[in-house]
């Protein structure tokens, strides 16, 4: 699982933890993600924050009301888990982490094969970003304490959901950590 591995943290930002659309789930699962990036960093596992940065007047506000205003602290990834040097940023405008940005290439010059998905919204970018994941040919991990979303209905739901039409593997941070350490 390890090797050629590396680690997603979807949209882990101020507007979606803390701020506009907080929610409990979102801080409940910061602990989790943080102890996955310690031991990714200990292992050299390659770490990508997949951050939603949207212009002004993005159409997708029509939908939602404005957030994570590119250059403003709603966008900014929360200070318990900023990246640190080395990690990859990428900034999307869309649900999926993969349309119109450079993160396919960046992760395929790093030659992974294996993802690691973290964040929120299980069912909006945690979900899309698995599909076009999937759609690429990476294998993808979900660890399902380390994803969230404001209906524990849905988040249940859409977990199985993209083990059954993607074939992600869903596990819990405990197992994927008794697994890397065998």
């Amino acid at each position: 699982m390890v090797s050629k591995s590396a680690v997603l943290v979807i949209d882990m930002l101020n507007d979606f933890v803390t701020g506009k659309f907080g929610f409990a789930g979102a801080r409940r699962i910061v602990p989790n993600i943080k102890e996955l990036l310690e031991f990714a960093k200990r292992k050299k596992i390659p770490i990508a924050y997949v951050c939603d940065s949207h212009p002004p007047k993005d159409p997708e506000f029509k939908l939602w009301g404005p957030h994570a205003v590119k250059g403003t602290k709603g966008a900014e990834v929360i200070p318990e888990l900023s990246p640190r040097a080395g990690d990859l940023v990428v900034e999307k405008r869309t649900y999926n982490g993969f349309f119109g940005t450079e993160l396919d290439e960046k992760l395929r010059r790093r030659r992974v094969k294996n993802l690691i998905l973290t964040g929120v919204l299980t069912d909006v970018c945690v979900l899309h970003t698995a599909a076009n994941a999937f759609f690429l040919g990476y294998d993808v991990t979900v660890l399902a304490d380390c994803v969230a979303s404001p209906n524990e209905r849905a988040h249940r739901f859409f977990l199985e959901y993209m083990r059954r039409v993607y074939g992600v593997r869903v596990i819990g941070l405990r197992e994927l950590l008794g697994r890397s350490s065998k």
